[in-house]
């Protein structure tokens, strides 16, 4: 028996459904079908199951229901929640965050804290860490070079709120150590549990007054935080330092020099140790060649790129001469970058031809594309927007790309993608590329593994009935094309 021969079952009986009759109405004799009831035979085609739940004439969460376990069946749970995870994550990717609030937390000073006469205080529970951790970043946050050290995971929303919403009075550098599982390891939710740090973290990287750095190291999740660890949580600043259990509900706060200092020493030992999460950088001029190479470096990589973002991939069709066109010559280094730009431009246009280049996206991004003549992925400063003959002339050239299924338009519900998510990945290496609360273009360049083969094995099994099929794409981009005149 499986999940769901379990459900099907279950649905069978609530529901009075006769096996013979339907058997015949989806064309099957009878042991057949009862063989897909008991799960002695594999779960049904996609065509098979539509008949089935149409002859059961399930209520719609039934029907959802009954499809997550069928899917499960299919490819198995791990598989299925992994690509799951994934598709949370794309469609809930932030377009833009709203300061988060801390209005609604009052906490009274703790005695000796201010005035730093107790240096070293016991605390009792979650109230007693939450009022210190609140002291502490506002402080550090009213300091011309502040400085803030975690060494703990992302699962406490009141400390990542409080950060997201610090507006710094300099600089202010928070260098951040997470433990990711070394296995494929989920929440109790069923979501990805690396990935769901990252869902967490990524508001940080939004906030362009913060200076976010994440690094990682592997372990067995649950013993090194919930087996009889006493203070594995730690937070630091230029003057304090905070030990805390993984529930936040017992620790010590340290205001000794000496005591502070013996502990930053220990978290600069552990953060030399472990890996950057991300490569990140602003897209600006002084920095555009970084930009290429990190943004378009992947085009000269031998395996295939694969990407999803709102609008296409327009640059393999930009010509030569559109692309000098179009330049913003006042650049500094404007010659050197419009070379750069018409090398990775070309070798994006040989990795099509070679079948190594797929881009998944929607039609309402390609159609911002053509009423604007702005590629989201480009910040203006490097360009000016298309003409209207231009963007013609790369909408023609796309067509032949949407004819051979390397370019896909996606169907609902993905045709509503995040404008701001631009997500791509080889065998080794992927980029997310967005614009944080201040409009910047931010690349953030992922090597962890376990990431990019999330990522690439949920858009390599994406499907079909994610796209509309080569014919609809064609008429879809001739309207737009029809539109532009």
């Amino acid at each position: 028996m499986s999940i769901f021969s379990d459900i099907l079952n279950e649905l069978i009986r609530e529901k009075e459904v006769k096996i013979f009759s339907m058997a015949k109405y989806c064309g099957l004799d009878r042991s057949t079908m009862y063989k897909i009831i008991s799960g002695k035979r594999n779960p049904p085609s996609p065509d098979l199951f539509e008949k089935m739940t149409a002859f059961m004439r399930l209520t719609p969460s039934e029907y959802q229901r009954l499809a997550e376990a069928w899917k499960i069946a299919r490819i198995g749970s791990e598989t299925y929640f992994s690509r799951k995870s994934v598709d949370n994550f794309i469609r809930n990717f932030p377009s833009s965050l709203p300061a988060p609030s801390t209005a609604g937390f009052a906490f009274q000073r703790m005695d000796g804290v201010q005035e730093g006469t107790r240096p070293c205080i016991p605390l009792t529970s979650q109230q007693h860490i939450d009022c210190l951790i609140h002291q502490m970043l506002l402080k550090e946050a009213g300091k011309q070079n502040g400085q803030i050290c975690l060494l703990l995971q992302a699962d406490h929303d009141f400390l990542f709120s409080l950060l997201a919403s610090l507006k710094p009075a300099g600089t202010l550098n928070i260098r951040h150590i997470l433990c990711f599982s070394d296995k494929l390891q989920f929440t109790s939710e069923n979501k990805l549990y690396n990935l769901t740090c990252l869902e967490k973290i990524f508001p940080l990287y939004m906030i362009p007054e913060l200076e976010y750095n994440t690094c990682y190291f592997y372990d067995e999740i649950h013993s090194h935080f919930y087996n009889f660890n006493l203070f594995p949580y730690m937070l630091l600043t230029t003057d304090a330092a905070l030990l805390c259990s993984s529930d936040y509900s017992a620790g010590m706060y340290f205001q000794d020099p000496d005591a502070v200092h013996m502990l930053r020493q220990i978290y600069n030992s552990c953060y030399d140790q472990c890996t950057r999460l991300f490569e990140a950088f602003p897209i600006v001029p002084d920095r555009c060649a970084e930009f290429l190479d990190t943004v378009f470096g992947l085009a000269g990589e031998k395996e295939p790129m694969i990407g999803i973002q709102p609008e296409a991939c327009l640059t393999p069709f930009i010509s030569g001469g559109i692309l000098k066109e179009i330049f913003n010559h006042s650049l500094p280094g404007g010659r050197e970058i419009l070379t750069r730009a018409e090398n990775y431009f070309r070798l994006n246009s040989q990795k099509i031809t070679d079948g190594r280049f797929f881009i998944y996206f929607t039609y309402n991004g390609l159609a911002h594309f053509a009423q604007t003549g702005l590629l989201n992925e480009i910040p203006e400063v490097f360009y000016h927007p298309l003409s209207s003959v231009q963007r013609i002339s790369v909408l023609e050239k796309l067509l032949d790309c949407c004819r051979n299924r390397t370019y896909r338009i996606l169907r609902e519900p993905l045709n509503y993608l995040p404008r701001n998510l631009h997500l791509c990945v080889c065998s080794d290496q992927g980029n997310i590329l967005f614009k944080n609360n201040s409009g910047d273009v931010i690349v953030l360049t992922v090597r962890e593994t376990g990431l990019i083969d999330a990522f690439r094995d949920y858009m390599e099994n994406m499907d079909d009935s994610c796209f509309y099929d080569s014919r609809e794409a064609e008429e879809m981009i001739h309207e737009i094309i029809r539109n532009i005149g």
